[in-house]
């Protein structure tokens, strides 16, 4: 068996880990990480070849008369081990933030890193890697002069969030929303309720610190047993925060009075930035150092970008979808001073039995006289639309067809939303939009 402090003397020599074999960085520790769908010890001497220091894998079949081979019992709970092994290097009082919701997590988790980073030496998730692997991955970001980190936690199915919890550690938290998503694996709201409750549980326990959105009654309830919450947006919370606009982009008025116009599109967004505003605030990050990085914060990854192309405005919104998302999409298009609005909308995923349901709740909000052309793609919407009929709908069984059918339009001063399921990559069709 070998000795978890053993690898961690190994990791400090580049504090430098992977876990793909084309993404090696010289020294680094190569972790090999089973799949549904591959193994990765099978890319282990790949990634010795291109530079890493030592092959961390699980099955004997792949070891080579190398001391450059470890072999132990499951790769993915040494990984797990070594990330808790190195956060316990660092006091416990240095702040460890974890950020989990079934919506708004990845946002609200940028805006408090851009934030943070203005004061502090801080590391945070990258992009949406919010699995119990990337939690350990982020804590094996953290260097000999990190002072806060920011973690996004992600769960498909109750226990994701308290082995996070495990492995990071947390002192802070904060769940931005709950809602339908990953019903495939939570089976209905009361499991996801309980899953993402997994992170309060943990923080009771611990005695940390939880800053609460106190316009959401569900957040209100279940964080009642702690007795200091750190609350944000209303009047009387510790962090109050007043919308000005969304026209489309998202304006507030700062603590001290000034508008800061920001590149967020609709209103659902002064969620996300009361919560960094509030996170700002109990951290002593200066007022005007926090406005400025919101105001500065460009999102770039698919999650409500807006596009110019020709005389259109295009809101792409396609790394996930849920029903909650698809209603913030669709009402934020409804805010672009435009002539026309188009609805380009791909079937939602994980939503399990609920599946036919919520795609049905989606086809009555576009009915709304407010969308001129709605067009459909994937199996579950085309089937929801054949109940609802409406001559301003066209569905289409895939992508392709639907590209074929924009290749033959033009749109002209038109505003077009762009939605899907991260698998139906409908971004892609931008490029056929004349």
């Amino acid at each position: 068996m070998v000795a978890i402090e053993d690898i961690y003397q190994k990791y400090l020599v580049t504090r430098s880990v992977t876990i793909d074999s084309r993404n090696v960085t010289p020294g680094a520790l190569f972790f090999a990480i089973r799949g549904t769908n591959f193994n990765g010890n099978t890319f282990a001497e790949a990634a010795l070849a291109q530079g890493a220091s030592y092959a961390i894998i699980d099955d004997p079949a792949y070891v080579k008369p190398s001391s450059a081979y470890i072999l132990v019992e499951n790769s993915l709970s040494i990984l797990h081990r070594l990330a808790n092994y190195h956060r316990r290097q660092y006091s416990m009082h240095l702040p460890v933030i974890a950020i989990t919701g079934s919506y708004g997590k990845t946002t609200t988790k940028e805006l408090v890193y851009q934030i943070l980073r203005t004061t502090y030496k801080t590391v945070a998730t990258k992009g949406n890697l919010n699995t119990s692997i990337g939690v350990s991955l982020t804590l094996l970001s953290m260097m000999h002069d990190t002072e806060i980190a920011v973690i996004e936690m992600g769960a498909t199915q109750l226990k994701d969030i308290a082995l996070c919890c495990t492995i990071a550690e947390p002192t802070h938290g904060i769940i931005t929303a709950i809602g339908e998503a990953h019903l495939d694996t939570f089976h209905n709201l009361e499991e996801i309720i309980q899953g993402k409750g997994e992170l309060y549980d943990y923080l009771y326990t611990t005695k940390g610190i939880v800053f609460l959105n106190t316009m959401d009654d569900l957040l209100q309830t279940i964080s009642s047993p702690f007795p200091n919450l750190v609350t944000y947006p209303q009047s009387k919370d510790f962090a109050p925060l007043d919308l000005v606009s969304a026209d489309p982009y998202l304006c507030y008025r700062s603590s001290e009075g000034e508008h800061v116009r920001t590149h967020l599109l609709g209103k659902v967004h002064i969620h996300n930035v009361a919560a960094a505003l509030c996170i700002a605030k109990y951290f002593k990050v200066p007022t005007k150092a926090a406005d400025r990085a919101i105001q500065a914060y460009v999102p770039n990854n698919l999650r409500m970008e807006l596009v110019v192309k020709g005389s259109n405005q295009l809101i792409i919104d396609s790394y996930n979808s849920s029903p909650a998302s698809v209603q913030a999409a669709l009402n934020t298009l409804l805010q672009l001073n435009v002539g026309q609005y188009i609805v380009i909308l791909g079937d939602m995923a994980e939503l399990g039995n609920q599946t036919n349901v919520w795609h049905s709740q989606i086809i009555e909000q576009l009915h709304h006289p407010g969308y001129n052309l709605v067009l459909l793609c994937g199996p579950f919407f085309t089937a929801a639309a054949s109940k609802q009929p409406n001559n301003k709908m066209h569905c289409f069984p895939n992508k392709e067809i639907l590209a074929d059918y924009l290749c033959k339009r033009q749109f002209q001063h038109s505003g077009i939303l762009l939605k899907g399921a991260n698998n139906l990559e409908i971004h892609t069709l931008v490029a056929f939009l004349n």
